[in-house]
């Protein structure tokens, strides 16, 4: 029979998971906005690229405001969080393609969120080793639905009956492939598309099992044996 302390104990644990998972999501993100970048930088005249990176871009910096006002409300000391790390954080919530001159050493910080990557995951691997894993999974997962997305777009603009015309279409298409919904509504035509959301879907499923299993963990306290 367990003990009365054991329920606080059990508590601390599953709260420890949950901001190991949350750790975890924010790093790939933050891994993620770097490549984002880069994209941005080596592909300025490609506006099929330029499209779909811009999107995601908008989408990361809402996450990355969010997990700034987050780390604020959490922060014992608000002035020494916001003169250290919270600088990086509030300046890379900036999006991407501000073209607002005085704004762009916002793209030069945004590299200091690798380090800050870094750290979350040393930081979550102490409670649970398997978020290096789960990091990279979510890290190729990501990357992956991007890639596809640029393909995807590419070889349906052009196409006589293609449904796939704009960023917003592709992207559209793309989530709704990748949680196995898929509304009908946006559909490749080509051959090289097929196979492309053939990949993302088996992709999808397999990657939304491993979250759903992490969540799952986050909220079942683990048992402990007293004699």
């Amino acid at each position: 029979m367990p003990l009365p302390e054991g329920k606080p104990l059990a508590q601390q644990e599953r709260a420890e998971h949950r901001d190991s998972v949350y750790h975890i999501y924010m790093a790939a993100l933050a891994m993620l906005a770097i490549l984002v970048s880069v994209g941005l930088l080596l592909s300025p005249s490609e506006p099929d690229v330029v499209g779909v990176l811009t999107v995601v871009d908008f989408v990361l910096c809402l996450f990355f405001f969010y997990d700034f006002l987050r780390h604020l409300w959490r922060a014992p000391s608000k002035l020494r969080y916001l003169f250290g790390w919270g600088i990086v954080d509030l300046v890379s919530s900036i999006p991407f393609v501000l073209q607002v001159r005085w704004l762009r050493f916002a793209r030069v910080l945004r590299f200091l969120m690798l380090l800050r990557a870094i750290r979350l995951l040393w930081e979550s691997a102490k409670v649970d080793r398997r978020s290096i894993v789960m990091a990279g999974a979510t890290f190729f997962i990501q990357t992956l639905f991007i890639a596809i997305c640029i393909v995807v777009l590419q070889v349906e603009h052009d196409a006589p009956d293609g449904k796939i015309r704009s960023a917003s279409d592709v992207l559209w298409w793309a989530m709704t492939t990748v949680t196995t919904v898929g509304y009908g509504d946006m559909y490749p035509v080509t051959t090289t598309g097929r196979i492309a959301g053939a990949i993302l879907m088996v992709s999808g499923i397999g990657y939304l099992a491993t979250v759903l299993g992490v969540f799952a963990q986050a909220f079942v306290p683990k048992h402990h044996h007293h004699q």
